[in-house]
């Protein structure tokens, strides 16, 4: 038999209590990495918001079951008016920021650049990566 595994209902400091909240785990591995503490604080945050894509969000893998490079998990889609008007870390005329960001985090090791969709101004497709794990500074 399966285990019989609580819920886990989040703290009042952690969520407003949506049913539709989702989280965005960081462990301390992580945290104290060479990769992590070579990005800087906009890139750690952009990290946090990508790691917001990975519970409760559509994946690509349902939008593309016939493509093997975006099946798992770990895909997720992200772009910059999703980061501008819904998290509001870059202003809505800066993509050029965000697109380097988010290479920083595919050269830090954190995430795979799976499918751009800068040229055509639609959502991008990325992959987490266990490779910061590994990084050393150039």
């Amino acid at each position: 038999m399966g285990k019989n595994r609580r819920k886990y209902i989040p703290k009042s400091f952690e969520s407003t209590g949506r049913s539709n909240d989702t989280s965005a785990n960081i462990y301390d591995s992580m945290l104290i990495s060479a990769a992590f503490k070579d990005l800087s604080a906009r890139q750690r945050m952009l990290y946090v918001y990508c790691k917001s894509q990975y519970y409760g969000k559509r994946k690509p893998q349902a939008d593309y079951p016939g493509i093997d490079a975006v099946q798992g998990d770990e895909c997720f889609y992200l772009n910059h008016a999703l980061i501008s008007d819904v998290y509001g870390l870059y202003p809505k005329t800066n993509r050029r920021d965000f697109y380097r960001d988010m290479q920083k985090l595919a050269d830090n090791g954190f995430i795979e650049v799976v499918s751009s969709g800068y040229a055509a101004k639609k959502r991008s497709i990325y992959k987490f990566s266990s490779k910061w794990a590994d990084w050393k500074p150039p």
